[in-house]
């Protein structure tokens, strides 16, 4: 799998999710998936560039920010419905749960990845 940009997370994710409402498409979905990719490099300490998102990372991307459009779709009001992603039917009101396990997989997806850590000597 290559290098995806912000904007074709967004197309994979319009594509995944039926019924996004307009309020939550385009340039919004845009924002969620590029706050997905600085969660994502705040989590594993690394850059991930916004025009060129790694397949290491896409994972982890794509699941958070499913999970941060199910949560605007349940803040909106739009948990009266049935929602479909791919071929997943999440029942009217279970948007909310949903939205955690997606949330859950994206930081077990990043654990995965792991995490830089950096130590530092102070001299007294």
């Amino acid at each position: 799998m290559a290098a995806l940009s912000n904007v074709e997370i967004g197309s994979v994710i319009y594509g995944l999710i039926k019924g996004i409402p307009t309020g939550i498409s385009g340039a919004n979905l845009t924002f969620l998936v590029n706050q997905s990719v600085y969660t994502a490099e705040n989590y594993t300490g690394n850059a991930i560039p916004l025009s060129a998102i790694a397949n290491t990372y896409q994972p982890a991307v794509v699941n958070l920010t499913i999970s941060q459009v199910l949560g605007q779709m349940e803040a909106q009001g739009i948990g009266t419905k049935n929602v479909k992603i791919g071929e997943l039917t999440i029942a009217k009101g279970m948007q909310e749960g949903t939205s955690k396990s997606y949330s859950a997989l994206a930081y077990k997806q990043m654990d995965d990845l792991g995490q830089q850590i950096s130590s530092y000597q102070t001299w007294n």
